[in-house]
């Protein structure tokens, strides 16, 4: 204990001193660049332009400098207090190493006293247990012997305990670090990362991953670690370069820390709902509401609406529809272009031209395209100064998109649904399960303005994607991507292992499953598996209580007394209704009582002790303790409502309570 002791207060120091050195380079940083400017402005016009240049690259590297030392002084503040979490001693054939493992590397005097957990060399801690083990780095593949494992909990500087193990991660510190309350946002889990889960974040292929793993098994903490081990590994990577595609606020929220805390700045991350909402020009359901709109009015014709709007058919019938039917409503006419003192036309674009061009010539291009290379080839009749080009073009476009009988979006959505069979959509705004469709149809006649280069595209909760979701998203980004969800927690629809099969063929993806989960105790777990009747899911072993059913007279009152009764043991307690008209119901009742929030779909921030929500806008969000209310056989009996029960069950980490009046659920049965 004294040898481990003595060795944390030497990184301890090394890392105190490195900060202190790092203050000292930017105050001396910022004075040379204080300096170059001083230096311009003073001698403005006595310096020549190389001199003037010189000047500037000086400031501008110096920037740069700066920015680098205040990005790893914020790194090694934050991981002073929790050095490293692990050591390996791994023997090789060229030496011997004791290698500490944290969030960052700590270097002095030439040695490296914490690797970072990214290095190729840490991976021995996460894929191997003690005896053989290798791993690659850029001299080869290094093979040896981990001869000591060793996890360690330090706690403000200060070593707590430390356990050796043969185990990839010790059952001791995993269920020590799980069974703490909950936090408004994600944390890192670099100390507890699982070996399957060491795989994908480390995952060198170019090719796409498409990742089933059943509620609590990582997949969003995979996602946000893989992104840091990118940023570490490719010195052509920056945050910009990583885009994530998010379920909603909410959710973009809960993850905002996870890089942070790893020592990078956050990527580019946007719910799917935002790019749609300045794409479209009319106002968007959300999803929330949509699904709330089937849970309370449902319908055989919604449903059967629903599921093939989600259907790979769907994107077939459509694209058949934009590439061979509704071309066909375009109808020429003669175009004649003159100036106000000529009598006869300067030139005349005639209707057979127009047509051959359009159904000929430019055939095989989306619509876009056609009206784009038919608005040139007018233009360049007229001979035209470059920047009147344009503007003029845009001007014939114009003229040319009139010979459609409609552009409208919607109006050509409900020509197709009507030969589908489909009911159409009248009402002022965007049906949420119409978007996709919307958004391709806009992208075949006018394109789209979104642009957001990136090199790495991650997506969470694809469950929640459809065909025609991906169909756009492999328009728009040409690059590898992450693909994480959950068939299971797929509310609208029931998702099959063979859908899944087919949508890894659609983008072109490697299919890895997981099936561990990690976040609720057994006794939860078990519970909300049976629910759906889900077989062969690994779950921790870490015991807590059974989940409670309780009959009440008074729901109000038992969830009053319930969260009275925990709030001093639980951080987050959340109570999770099947639909917004119970959680303004229940709301309106509660809050008399109790400081408790209502969270919806718009809102992006759930750090309260007490709140109240559905299960669509909670789904990706964990809480110490979920009450469920009316949890009985009128409220809960269909495939639909099954789905909402397990995705709020699933929720709670350390306690579950399901309340009921009349006759419990049979699911739950």
């Amino acid at each position: 204990m004294q040898e481990e002791e003595a060795y944390l207060n030497k990184v301890i120091q090394t890392i105190n001193d490195q900060i202190a050195n790092y203050e000292l380079e930017i105050t001396k940083q910022k004075e040379e660049k204080n300096l170059s400017k001083f230096q311009i402005t003073d001698s403005y016009y006595e310096l020549d332009q190389e001199e003037m240049s010189r000047h500037k690259v000086d400031i501008d590297e110096s920037e740069k400098v700066i920015d680098l030392m205040k990005k790893d002084k914020t790194r090694l503040e934050r991981q002073v207090n929790k050095p490293y979490f692990a050591r390996i001693d791994f023997d090789s054939d060229s030496e011997k190493q004791k290698i500490y493992i944290g969030l960052g590397v700590v270097r002095g005097n030439g040695n490296s006293y914490v690797f970072d957990w990214r290095a190729p060399i840490s991976s021995l801690y996460y894929d191997y247990d003690v005896g053989p083990a290798s791993y690659s780095c850029e001299e080869g593949n290094i093979a040896g012997n981990i001869s000591l494992k060793r996890q360690y909990a330090i706690e403000n500087q200060k070593l707590k305990y430390y356990i050796d193990t043969k185990e990839t991660i010790n059952d001791e510190i995993l269920q020590e670090v799980l069974s703490n309350n909950t936090s408004s946002k994600m944390r890192e889990i670099v100390s507890t990362i699982q070996k399957e889960q060491n795989k994908l974040i480390r995952y060198d292929g170019n090719k796409n991953i498409l990742v089933q793993g059943v509620a609590g098994s990582g997949k969003t903490s995979i996602a946000l670690h893989r992104a840091g081990y990118l940023l570490y590994k490719n010195n052509e990577f920056s945050n910009k370069d990583i885009f994530i595609l998010s379920p909603s606020n909410l959710f973009s929220n809960y993850i905002s820390n996870v890089l942070p805390e790893l020592g990078e700045e956050n990527v580019i991350e946007t719910p799917f709902m935002t790019i749609a909402k300045t794409e479209l020009d009319k106002k968007v359901q959300t999803r929330d509401v949509f699904v709330d709109d089937l849970v309370t009015h449902k319908s055989n014709a919604k449903l059967s609406a629903s599921a093939y709007k989600s259907s790979f058919d769907f994107v077939n019938d459509l694209k058949y529809f934009l590439e061979n039917i509704y071309p066909k409503t375009f109808r020429a006419k003669d175009l004649s272009f003159s100036t106000p003192d000529s009598k006869e036309p300067l030139f005349l674009f005639t209707k057979d031209e127009m047509e051959k061009l359009f159904f000929e010539t430019y055939k095989d291009l989306p619509v876009y395209k056609r009206i784009s290379y038919m608005a040139e080839y007018l233009v360049e009749r007229f001979h035209l100064r470059k920047k009147e080009f344009n503007p003029v073009k845009e001007r014939f476009a114009s003229f040319l998109y009139n010979f459609f009988p409609s552009t409208d979006l919607q109006k050509i959505l409900n020509l197709f649904y009507s030969i589908h069979n489909i009911e159409e959509n009248d009402s002022n705004f965007y049906s949420y399960d119409d978007i996709p469709a919307l958004l391709i149809i806009k992208e075949y006649l006018f394109g789209l303005k979104v642009n957001i280069p990136t090199k790495y595209l991650i997506i969470d909760e694809v469950q929640d994607f459809t065909p025609a979701h991906f169909y756009l998203i492999n328009k728009l980004w040409d690059c590898p991507k992450l693909l994480l969800g959950d068939i299971n927690q797929c509310i609208e629809k029931n998702l099959t292992p063979t859908y899944l099969q087919m949508l890894a063929e659609y983008t072109n993806s490697e299919l890895i499953t997981l099936n561990k989960t990690y976040r609720s105790t057994k006794e939860i777990s078990e519970f909300c598996q049976r629910i759906i009747g889900l077989k062969g899911v690994q779950n921790m072993s870490r015991s807590g209580e059974k989940p409670d059913i309780i009959k009440t007279e008074n729901q109000v009152k038992a969830i009053k007394t319930l969260m009275f009764e925990n709030a001093y043991k639980y951080k987050h307690i959340a109570v999770i209704c099947k639909s917004s008209s119970e959680v303004n119901e229940l709301y309106k009742e509660l809050s008399k009582d109790i400081d408790i929030h209502k969270i919806q779909d718009s809102d992006s921030n759930f750090d309260f002790r007490f709140i109240i929500t559905t299960p669509t806008t909670s789904k990706g969000i964990e809480f110490d303790y979920v009450i469920i209310p009316n949890a009985d056989d009128k409220n809960y009996k269909d495939l639909l409502d099954r789905n909402l029960l397990y995705i709020a069950s699933t929720r709670a980490l350390h306690k579950l309570t399901l309340l009921h009046t009349n006759n419990l659920s049979n699911f739950v049965k």
